[in-house]
This record gives structure tokens, sequence and C-alpha cells, in this order.
């Protein structure tokens, strides 16, 4: 008599017949292909002899039932649905599109106004019809310098607008109602000027800081892997927590954090990175913002992604599920997050603007539309699509209504969106979807193993295995193994572009008399005191401990931005106090 206990089986996909059906049509397959291969001999290509993505997942060339029996039912679930690998929301865009995101900004705040309109005007809109600006900051902001610094010469309304102060931002938002629109503050580490002046100007038009919607970027993760000047990474970390600490308490309806793995994978980074590097970071982060006092689902309610689309469909399409999957898992596991809000990524994607090239520009319409396609079939929240000459200028208004238009192309005539997650159960998606979870999920844990993100960025560990990625696709194009078309194949002889884009030479000059005029007319013994109090609060910030983290800096710089400090002198205090170097001279 046998007196073991019974196995329970895990609950697979398909019966024990199917599987068996599966893996005959399968050999039968694999015998037809192989003969096929051998007639190529060695001419036959890697992508049929060992196709693999460019995150170096080992694929097959053809997907069967049984490639999935192993897979637990539960890990696709259903749209909506814990642990929400189909997407956030059960009716995904039946009810409601993806919101149309172009990120905005060049010249003077009157400039970029000017394209803000002219694109809502062509449909451009956010959730539930609201008006939805992505803006982003030029060159000298990102630095947290003012115009008339030497160092900003010739970038000046240059890759982004320039606002550099709460009299900028009036002229931005001049006669707009600021409760009835989500903007978007695309900073780099200029986070808390940006936000501080924002709430400045809303609060001279009566409204509250709970009122506002919108974004803030607060990323200083990212100089992790971007390389330019910022806060020492266990500095930066405090004036993320710090923001969140404020906004969790005043601002309600403000997105605190965006995790920019859109900037992994455009530094060179494999999709399997840029999802690791972000769940890494997402840990260190919930970790610090509940040592300062918050619960898991405070802080995590208002974090969002940005995430590339690239060239590869399948693997960035999966990414995005993947990501969706093991970040919910790991909050709810880890950290006891209970609203589904808090395990929710919401995704704004950016199309891939390191695929783009200078040669055939409007080659980069095809590849961008594809982008498009592939973030909305993975369920994204919103999006923005990079106009085709932007490898070469700032968009054109012309090339930043077709960019437009590739998203509403996509949304009212293609049908994609009468149906959420349509590609799941596909052998092949449902399989990479895995792969790609538990390889990142591997490189997640190599992090903790070295202390966590903050300590992998201050190691420069981070940094190195986004440059070796980096250059083993830069030899890749170099030898041809990878195709960019125009590039290195099918390549052309053609004149270059004449009707690029170009902004004024004459802004340069007119924010310099702007930001000169400002500090001359206001009120000094305001700004004086003002600025003794932020002062204060960025040196005690940079001996806090996480611990003690409150807000208390960032109601200091609405103070100081009240009374009409400059981004250039708010960014000077911080980096007086925390420091303010290179990356690598960590």
């Amino acid at each position: 008599m046998n007196n073991q206990e019974p196995v329970e089986r895990k609950t697979t996909v398909f019966d024990d017949e199917t599987l068996e059906r599966s893996r005959k049509s399968a050999q039968d397959w694999e015998a037809a292909y192989l003969r096929l291969v051998a007639k190529f001999g060695d001419a036959a290509p890697p992508r049929a002899t060992g196709p693999r993505t460019p995150s170096g997942i080992a694929l097959k060339s053809a997907y069967f039932p049984h490639d999935i029996e192993d897979l637990d039912p539960e890990l696709i679930g259903s749209p909506g649905a814990y642990p929400f690998t189909r997407g956030n929301l059960p009716a995904q865009y039946q009810l409601m599109n993806w919101a149309n995101q172009p990120v905005i900004g060049y010249g003077l705040p009157e400039d970029t106004r000017g394209r803000m309109d002219a694109l809502a005007d062509q449909g451009m809109i956010g959730y539930f019809g609201q008006k939805f600006y992505n803006l982003v900051y030029d060159l000298v902001s990102h630095e947290g310098l003012d115009p008339d610094h030497r160092a900003a010469r010739g970038r000046v309304g240059q890759s982004g607008m320039g606002v550099y102060s709460k009299a900028d931002m009036a002229r931005l938002f001049a006669d707009m109602d600021l409760t009835k629109m989500n903007v978007v503050h695309i900073t780099y580490y200029q986070v808390v000027p940006a936000l501080a002046q924002y709430v400045a100007l809303a609060d001279d038009q009566g409204v509250a800081p709970d009122q506002l919607r919108g974004n803030s970027m607060n990323w200083y993760h990212q100089s992790a892997y971007v390389g330019m000047s910022a806060f020492p990474p266990r500095q930066g970390h405090k004036l993320a927590v710090e923001l969140i600490n404020y906004c969790s308490k005043n601002m309600p309806r403000w997105n605190t954090t965006n995790f920019f793995g859109y900037g992994a994978e455009e530094a060179g980074g494999t999709a399997v990175e840029e999802i690791a590097f972000m769940l890494a970071y997402g840990i260190d982060l919930v970790r610090a913002c509940v040592e300062s006092g918050l619960d898991a689902d405070q802080a995590l309610a208002r974090f969002g992604f940005q995430i590339a689309q690239g060239n590869d469909f399948f693997e960035e399409i999966c990414k995005v599920r993947a990501l969706r999957r093991i970040w919910a898992t790991t909050m709810k596991d880890r950290f006891g997050a209970k609203d589904p809000r808090s395990m929710h990524v919401r995704i704004h994607t950016h199309t891939s603007g390191v695929s783009l090239t200078a040669q055939q520009p409007l080659v980069n319409l095809i590849r961008t539309t594809l982008h498009a396609f592939g973030a909305a079939l993975s369920g994204v929240q919103a999006m923005e699509v990079s106009a085709y000459d932007e490898a070469l200028a700032i968009p054109t208004e012309e090339a930043a209504t077709l960019a437009l238009r590739v998203q509403q192309v996509i949304q009212e005539e293609t049908n994609i969106t009468s149906v959420s997650d349509p590609l799941a159960g596909s052998y092949y998606v449902e399989t990479l979807t895995n792969q790609l979870a538990e390889a990142a999920l591997e490189l997640v844990d190599e992090i903790e193993a070295l202390g966590g993100y903050i300590a992998a960025q201050e190691s420069g560990w981070l940094r190195r295995r986004i440059e070796a990625s980096a250059e083993r696709w830069r030899g890749e194009v170099d030898s041809g193994e990878r195709t960019i078309v125009g590039l290195n194949k099918y390549r052309t002889d053609e004149p270059a572009p004449t009707d690029l884009f170009e902004v004024d030479p004459k802004v340069e000059q007119v924010a310099i008399e702007r930001i000169q005029d400002l500090r001359a007319n206001r009120d000094n013994d305001r700004w004086e005191a003002a600025m003794k109090t932020y002062t204060e609060a960025a040196q005690v910030l940079a001996e806090k401990d996480y611990a003690d983290l409150d807000g208390t800096l960032i109601e200091a710089a609405i103070g100081v931005a009240k009374a009409d400090a400059t981004t250039g002198e708010m960014m000077g205090v911080l980096k007086a106090a925390l420091g303010w170097r290179a990356p690598h001279e960590y």
C-alpha cells in the first residue's frame, strides 16, 4: 500500500492530451524546419539558427502550447486584476483612450505656449478629455542655471522651454485655469524649483496646492546612467523622498515620481536592464518612504513610469507586461501594498529617440508608428511619439502634428482599442513575458546583493552595466550584425534637409533681460528673508536621515518661489548644501 500523500498537480493552461499533441506537432515542425535550414548551410542567418532578443534572451523559431504548460494561469490573469500582467484596468481603451502626450517646449514661455495651443487645436487630449501638457525645460534649466550665467550661452530655449521663475510660469500659463488641466514638468534635477514656482503661480491665482494635477519627474536616480552633473545619489534620494512627503500631505492629486526607465534604454541598456533598474530603484525608494513615516500605499499610489518603446516589437510589448507583473507582486509581497493603485504601473511610453536616424528621416515615421502600435498593444496609459525630424532638430510644427496623427490613426482607425490585451494567450508573448520577468528579477537580486540601487549607483556598477550594453549595441551596428535602415544598410545619397526648425536667436537676449529685470525689481527684503529660510532648510536636509524627512524643504522652496527667486538661485542653494558634480566623481 502506498502511504505517500497524493501530489497536488499545479493547474495548467492545457490538459495532458493537448500537451501531447502539441509536442508531436513541434517535433514534426522541427524536422521540417531543420531540413530547410540544412539547405542553406553556413549561409543560414542567425535569426534562423539562434534567434535572440536585443536583451540576449534566447528565442525559439516557433512556439506551441507546451511552451507555456508550466505557466500558472493566475500570472496571466484578466485585464484589471492582480498581478496586472494584462493591464491596470478591465476596460483598457474601450472607455478611454490613452492620453496623447507630445513633449512640448522650446524658446521663450510664449513660444512653448503657442505650440501647446496649436497641438490642442489638432486634437491633443489627456484623460477624460482634459487638457494635458507634457512640458520639457531647456538645457539651462536642467543644469540648474539662469539664462545670464556664462555656461548658459547658446543653450537658452534649446531642447526645451526657457522658464526660470514664477514670472515665466505666468507667461506660459496666461489666462489658463490650472485646476482644469494636467501638467507634466519634465525636469532633470531642478525638480524642486519647477514645482515650487508652479505652486507659487497657483497661489497668485487663488488656487490651493491640493487642486493641482500633474507630475514631477523626481528622477534623481537617472544620474546612474545619464552622464551629466548631479547631486550625490543619497542626497538626491533624500530630495525625492522629501517631495513625496510634501505632496502626500498637501497635493493628493499630484503624481510625485516618474521612474525614468526610458533613459536607461536610450543610454544603451536592454529591456531587461530597464525594468530591473526601475524595480530595484522602486524597492529603495519605498524603503526610504516607509522609513520617513509614510506607509507604502501613501507613496506608491502616486508613482508613474516613463518607459521606452524600442525597435524589437515583441520584446518591448512583453517588457511592459513583465514590468506590471513583477512590480505588483513585489510591492504586495515585500511592502504589504493593498490598494490596487499602489500596485499599478502607470506608463507614459516614449517612442525610441535613439533609434531615429538623421539619414532618410522620413523613414522615422515608420519606426515611430511601429513603436506606438506596440505601446498600444501593451496597454500603456499615455504616449509620446517622437517626430520624424528629432534626430536633426526640435520638431517643426508639421512634424509634431504628424507624430500626433500617428496616435490618432491607431486610436481611431485600427479597432485595436476594442479589446483589452489582445495578445494575451499567445504562446510566444506569454513565454517571452515570463523570460523577461525572470531575467529582470535575477538582476534585481544582484543589485540588492550590492546593497540596493543607491549603493550600486554610488559604486558606479549601474553605469558600467549600461555602458557595457551600449558598447555591445555599437559594435553590432558597426559590424552590420544589427541593421539600421539608411545608416548601415540601404543607404542613399541625399541632400541635407534645409527646412529644419530653429529657435529664434533673439530668445536668449530676451530671457536675460527678463531675469535681470526680475532681480532688479522684486521685493528684496522679502526675497532675502525667504532665501534665509530656504537655505537653512537645505542645510538641515543635507544632514537628515530618511526618518526625519517631512516636506519642510519643499515648503521653504515654495516660499522663496513666491518671493520671485529664480531657478539658478534656488538650485545654487541646493548645490552648495548637498553637493554637485559629475556622476563619475562620486
